[in-house]
């Protein structure tokens, strides 16, 4: 007999640790006790039973009562611990989990809940129009005193009959909440476990419809992600015939995660040993659908569904190439000639096309889970094709020579993902962390509030030495607000070099030149045009280096603009088309400048510094830069990673230090080295102290200030390379060069 008032009086314990542990030691046994009561009861009704796998909560409440006791985590954690549960899962599929039954008491609703859980995807993928019909035949089955509810912190149930609806509503708003179907009965007063046990068979029996349209959505969910395995799994190097040259493409046989669902395998054309460029398949494996997309730098050439092909016993792979210009009126009837010459050079490339253009990949056998061909083959004309699609579209521009043709054959699923933006801090976050780059949580919220806390002005300038990431903390930012890859293009970010002899308005407005006849736009003025003309986008321009020119010389207009709320006068042309007479400064657009501070560069001036956030971005953590460091270069360089940090720290103290990228290039001029003929290497102790030389010293100057550190320096690379050194050396002349001037520099 359960009393239930026991169990609930758990809830209030404020002790997080004791509260775990109660349920830790009287909860989830309970729960497990009844699961393991009802598959002995009715495992001979339905053996299926006894081949799910039961899953309990118990590791993570004893994570909870560990993090509870550590104060780095107390305070995160004080309301975790609220409920005991028991699963049962079936596993049999390739990545494809079922949750057939969970026992859940949650206390804190006072609840017994009984039910089938599913995450959001086959309910998105069902509500297809070739599948609706699956989804309302299910929800009509239904048992009338079932129930069906989400897990959102605001808990929802919906109705059946408006189910179907309510996905696509969930859809529209992009909302994936985990649904659940089943029975809730209250916990209180006295309950008998056998009543339980009883109401999990019946909740179960009735859960048929539910179990089998998602056993059916699982299968094949399975059958593409084992599809994509195999293509992940082909990593031999190929080569390919590229108009009058070949190639060579060699690729990783790392899969990274880009974020969640998402992941891309990297590619590397190579003509010998010079590399031409870089791409990447990238693997979609719930957009709903399962898809592939190939890469040829960043910008993506094919889209393409595979679940048809991984749930075909015998499917002969077709795709068709689809061009379309985002937010472009394609008055010239661009896109129709791109698809005429794609596949001009598809013939000419020998690839089999269908009577509609489609071009063939390979024929994939289902009952082998694998292609009639090796998987090399079937990357090698997915690559080919994409690179011919970027040919045509002149995104990068092979040699050409003179070709032979080939024949035709079917079908087509060609898709292009819409980017959809998002201030969600959370998300952008997690995509940050997930980039490789090192920046820590107050960089990105600090950045994160400088850029949207206001509405009407969206201005940062980014200082601090070179190489802390500056600029790649502008993309990797931007992308992360488009959902993409840091490597991604962004057609809503553009970088612009900032040149010294910016003197007015025109480096970024542009102007009228009455000798060409035509408007000199510049590259901030397209961004800016682009803005006005798609406002529910966030436009992002970087100006790298804004201080090589008088800032407030050539952001005068635009600073005046956005104070006043004014449109900035272009031109006064009146059969002008392609430019306005006047332009705005619109809400979503967004201006970062990064600057460097020596004496190359010009101070900002007070007027631009009132109207910005100005970010300093000069520490540097190398700590987690290590420990996102390849497993190759660690173990290659960790002596002389030691002694870098060491350097670092002397450094660090006169604000002398070096970044990221100095760090980067430093370790794999070191690892580069490691990869000679052992006869044709430098010993690693020379190694380091050439590249120390190279990349370190020359930044040091100064005055009597560095006195100490050049000391200090001077003991270091005595001891550590000689006093034949190149670094003693350096070191050693600019101590009598400060001794005798009185302040010293590198370069003599």
């Amino acid at each position: 007999m359960i009393q239930a008032n026991n169990l609930v009086d758990i809830m209030n314990i404020e002790d997080t640790t004791i509260r775990n542990q109660r349920i830790l030691d009287e909860v989830q046994p309970l729960a497990r006790r009844i699961m393991d009561s009802f598959i002995a009861k009715y495992s001979e009704r339905d053996s299926y039973l006894l081949q799910l796998k039961i899953h309990t909560h118990e590791q993570t409440i004893k994570t909870t009562i560990t993090d509870s006791k550590n104060p780095k985590y107390a305070e995160k954690k004080q309301h975790y611990g609220n409920k005991g549960f028991v699963e049962l899962i079936d596993e049999k599929l390739y990545e494809s989990p079922l949750f057939i039954l969970k026992l859940e008491f949650h206390l804190a609703s006072r609840e017994i809940r009984m039910v089938m859980s599913s995450d959001f995807y086959p309910f998105w993928v069902l509500s297809k129009r070739s599948q609706i019909h699956e989804l309302k035949s299910m929800v009509q089955e239904l048992d009338e005193d079932l129930q069906i509810f989400t897990n959102e912190e605001n808990r929802i149930f919906i109705d059946k009959h408006e189910f179907t609806d309510i996905i696509w509503q969930y859809i529209k708003n992009k909302r994936k909440p985990t649904i659940n179907f089943g029975r809730i009965v209250p916990l209180e007063g006295l309950i008998e476990e056998d009543e339980i046990v009883d109401d999990l068979w019946d909740t179960y029996q009735k859960l048929t419809p539910v179990r089998s349209v998602l056993e059916r959505e699982a299968t094949e969910h399975s059958n593409a992600m084992l599809l994509i395995k195999r293509i992940q799994e082909g990593t031999d190097p190929f080569d390919i015939k590229l108009f009058s040259k070949t190639y060579r493409v060699i690729f990783d046989q790392e899969v990274k995660k880009v974020k969640t669902n998402d992941y891309k395998q990297m590619f590397y054309i190579y003509d010998q040993d010079q590399l031409i460029t870089e791409g990447h398949i990238g693997y979609f494996t719930r957009d709903p659908h399962e898809s592939i997309g190939i890469f040829i730098g960043n910008y993506g050439q094919i889209f393409h569904r595979i679940r048809k092909l991984g749930n075909q016993t015998d499917y002969d792979w077709y795709i068709k190439k689809a061009f379309y210009h985002r937010g472009k009126f394609n008055q010239n009837n661009e896109n129709q000639i791109y698809q005429e010459n794609s596949v001009e050079k598809l013939k000419n490339h020998n690839f089999i096309l269908s009577a509609n253009n489609s071009f063939y990949v390979g024929t994939y056998k289902g009952v082998d889970e694998g292609f009639t061909e090796p998987m090399a083959k079937i990357k090698e004309r997915l690559v080919v094709a994409a690179a011919i699609f970027a040919d045509t579209t002149e995104f990068l521009t092979f040699p050409k020579g003179v070709q032979t043709s080939g024949p035709s054959e079917e079908e087509e699923e060609e898709f292009a993902p819409e980017l959809e933006s998002s201030f969600d801090f959370t998300n952008i976050l997690d995509l940050v962390e997930q980039s490789g780059f090192t920046f820590s949580l107050d960089i990105i919220r600090d950045f994160y509030l400088n850029l949207t806390s206001l509405d009407d002005k969206h201005f940062v300038i980014l200082s601090g030495i070179s190489g802390t990431g500056k600029t790649q903390l502008c993309r990797v930012f931007a992308n992360a607000v488009y959902g993409l890859d840091y490597s991604e293009e962004n057609p809503y970010l553009k970088i612009v070099p900032v040149r010294p002899d910016w003197m007015d308005a025109t480096s970024l407005f542009g102007y009228y030149s009455s000798f060409e006849k035509r408007y000199m736009r510049t590259e901030f003025l397209d961004m800016l045009l682009q803005a006005n003309e798609e406002k529910d986008k966030p436009h992002f321009i970087v100006l790298d280096e804004m201080n090589l020119a008088r800032v407030e010389y050539y952001l005068s207009d635009y600073l005046s603009a956005v104070e006043s709320r004014k449109p900035i006068p272009l031109h006064n042309i009146y059969d002008l088309k392609d430019v306005p007479k006047t332009i705005e400064i619109p809400h979503n657009f967004y201006v970062i400048g990064t600057i460097n501070v020596d004496e190359t560069t010009h101070s900002i001036s007070d007027k631009v510094l009132d109207r910005s956030f100005v970010m300093t971005l000069s520490d540097v953590d190398f700590s987690s830069f290590w420990e996102r460091l390849e497993d190759k270069f660690k173990k290659t360089v960790q002596t002389e990673w030691d002694l870098l940090l060491e350097i670092h720290r002397n450094l660090t103290k006169y604000d002398l230090h070096f970044g990221y990228r100095t760090m980067n290039e430093m370790i794999r001029k070191l690892y580069k080295n490691s990869m000679l003929p052992e006869e044709l290497q430098m010993e690693p102790l020379v190694a380091l102290d050439r590249v120390v030389a190279e990349k370190v010293i020359p930044k040091i100057r100064g005055d009597e200030r560095i006195s100490n550190l050049l000391d200090t320096l001077a003991n270091l690379f005595s001891q550590q390379f000689g006093e034949g050194s190149q670094t003693f050396k350096h070191i050693d002349r600019m101590r009598e060069e400060l001794e005798r001037y009185g302040s010293t520099q590198f370069w003599r």
